[in-house]
């Protein structure tokens, strides 16, 4: 009776330990170090006994700075065309080879020879046994489907080699501390993924900003524009009560929505609707108008003295320009209407 208790509390705490990590989901350091103990368990008999070192997302710059100069590199190859790296410590790499050519792990001094694509070769095997056993760890899960397809390539000679193989922007770098054969061997392994690309959440309008609502709420002050008028500072200077100014007819029928800044936001017809001032957005309308060609009239014949002192309106000699003024909509004007009228406007 009581085991049959101690049974149920160890399966609720073990249930509870699965649901806790999300339903009993492999995490890739657990997953891979697993993997490898079953495949060197299975291909020779031996005991692969693994700690998890480090696992860390980072920069392909940084993820190759993890590695050591003495180790050995294998390209890991994928269907993608991005590949992966694994790198094995002298003394791992002794092990396999032992086990492998002489039935056993010994403790030999290793030596300090350069690797050789027979060393990477005698390395394949657990690679290639361990990876499908990992993929099929993580299949069921949608953030490592990335991880599938994974295989023995090819010896790098250094460092600097390996990172013209590595192509993504971020690895992950899962690194291991091992022990061969009830620590007959000691080394370290570690694995280098490359993480996939991901997509800029900004640029999808279906997500608001974090400050949006607040934005909207900011107030923007906007002007309608009816012309723009372009003059020399010393005539502007110069202007007084009773000078004439030429602008276009249209001046007193379209308009420009301006924010503060400058930028023009819309354009349309300018009119009233409801007793208040309004602009019908469209773009049949110009932003600026240019005054409408004067055709002089023939002047009366007189004398030369009284053609002399003769007054100019100002004005008379200006050339066309571009014309500037600004209307504040708002509803304080009432109903009253703008006028329509071709004929120059009086200051």
């Amino acid at each position: 009776m009581t085991e049959t208790a101690t049974d149920t509390v160890l399966q609720r705490k073990a249930h509870a330990q699965r649901k806790a990590r999300g339903g009993g989901a492999w995490s890739l350091p657990r997953a891979l170090g697993r993997a490898l103990s079953i495949a060197a368990d299975a291909l020779w008999g031996l005991a692969f006994l693994q700690t998890t070192r480090a696992d860390h997302t980072m920069s392909a710059d940084k993820a190759l700075s993890r590695l050591d100069s003495d180790d050995l590199l294998v390209v890991l190859g994928h269907e993608t065309g991005l590949c992966g790296l694994v790198a094995f410590s002298r003394d791992i790499v002794t092990g396999l080879i032992d086990v492998q050519t002489l039935g056993r792990v010994t403790q030999f001094p290793a030596d300090a020879r350069a690797y050789t694509a027979t060393d990477a070769a005698m390395t394949a095997p657990l690679v290639d046994a361990a990876l499908p056993r990992f993929a099929s760890m993580v299949s069921t899960q949608p953030d490592m489907a990335h991880l599938k397809t994974y295989r023995f390539g090819a010896l790098v000679e250094d460092v600097a080699t390996a990172g013209l193989a590595l192509e993504a922007e971020t690895y992950r770098v899962t690194e291991f501390d091992v022990s061969l054969a009830q620590d007959m061997r000691k080394g370290r392994v570690v694995f280098l993924f490359p993480e996939p690309a991901k997509t800029d959440e900004l640029s999808d309008d279906s997500h608001p900003g974090k400050h949006e609502a607040v934005l909207k709420l900011a107030p923007v002050r906007m002007q309608a524009v009816l012309a723009r008028i372009h003059i020399p500072l010393d005539r502007a200077q110069a202007l007084r009560p009773g000078d004439v100014v030429p602008l276009s007819s249209s001046v007193t029928t379209s308009a420009s929505l301006v924010l503060a800044g400058g930028h023009t936001v819309a354009r349309g017809k300018l009119g009233h609707m409801n007793g208040f001032r309004a602009i019908r957005i469209g773009d049949e309308a110009q932003t600026l108008h240019r005054p409408d060609p004067v055709v002089p009239t023939p002047a009366p014949e007189q004398p030369p003295e009284a053609a002399q002192t003769m007054p100019v309106p100002m004005g008379t000699d200006l050339q066309a320009f571009d014309l500037d003024g600004a209307l504040e909509l708002g509803g304080a004007d009432g109903g009253t209407s703008l006028p329509v009228s071709p004929d120059p406007v009086t200051s």
